[in-house]
């Protein structure tokens, strides 16, 4: 059964959460091994992750991951402090996380878990 998607203040947490875990470079290393995996989607909605829900450490990341797997949105100009993808690689790069970060990381994060 699929899981409800992520509110974008949840997404903005969990990316906090997983940066704070794996710290920057092992967190790179995990965005663009998972971003690299997946395909064009079909459905072409995008999002646009931004310093309004998330820190700029976070989205320097997305900004060098998105670059390193070259999987930017066609038409699309880029606007400073947002990074624009498609909606299907938002969900699938903060499913990757959750499925990588250790219950303990999301219980002991202010007492509040994304899951």
């Amino acid at each position: 059964m699929p899981r409800k998607r992520l509110t974008l203040g949840q997404e903005g947490q969990l990316w906090e959460i997983a940066l704070n875990h794996f710290g920057p470079e092992h967190m790179l290393q995990i965005v663009v091994e998972l971003w690299g995996t997946f395909e064009f989607p079909q459905r072409t909605a995008v999002d646009h992750l931004s310093t309004a829900t998330m820190s700029t450490q976070v989205l320097n990341i997305l900004n060098i991951a998105q670059t390193r797997v070259a999987a930017f949105v066609p038409l699309r100009g880029a606007l400073p402090g947002t990074v624009t993808l498609y909606s299907r690689h938002a969900r699938d790069l903060a499913d990757g996380l959750l499925a990588r970060l250790p219950d303990e990381a999301l219980e002991t994060a202010e007492g509040r878990s994304p899951r």
